[in-house]
């Protein structure tokens, strides 16, 4: 979801609050924005979630409650990218360049799920 987010220039939305009423340029704009990502995030939901956030009222709210509802989730994805990184050996019929894909692969999933991957990792 934050990925189409990105791509369609609404993420901003869920990183800044509504300004203030005596802005009312600025809010019309951030309330107008809110709402296509609003739309967007409930669209892309299963009938049972939409119906448990249909009633938040901003975007940023819908996406607060998917993070307490499934941040375990990305816990366990975490966990479990860290384990590939740790446990990939390249096999000798495979080619360095596959090889060094797979690793890049590994780490860019870890850094979407913000593992902290240190020298003692």
């Amino acid at each position: 979801m934050i990925i189409v987010l990105r791509c369609e220039k609404l993420k901003a939305i869920l990183d800044t609050k509504c300004p203030l009423a005596t802005q009312a340029e600025a809010r019309k704009f951030w309330e107008e924005f809110d709402k296509i990502a609003y739309c967007y995030m409930l669209a892309s939901m299963t009938n049972t979630l939409y119906k448990q956030l249909e009633s938040c009222k901003t975007a940023k709210v819908i996406l607060d409650k998917l993070e307490d509802m499934f941040g375990g989730q990305a816990t366990l994805a975490r966990q479990y990218d860290i384990i590939n990184l740790m446990n990939v050996q390249k096999k000798p019929d495979t080619l360095d360049k596959y090889h060094m894909i797979t690793l890049v692969g590994y780490f860019v999933e870890a850094a979407e799920y913000e593992a902290n991957l240190d020298q003692n990792t």
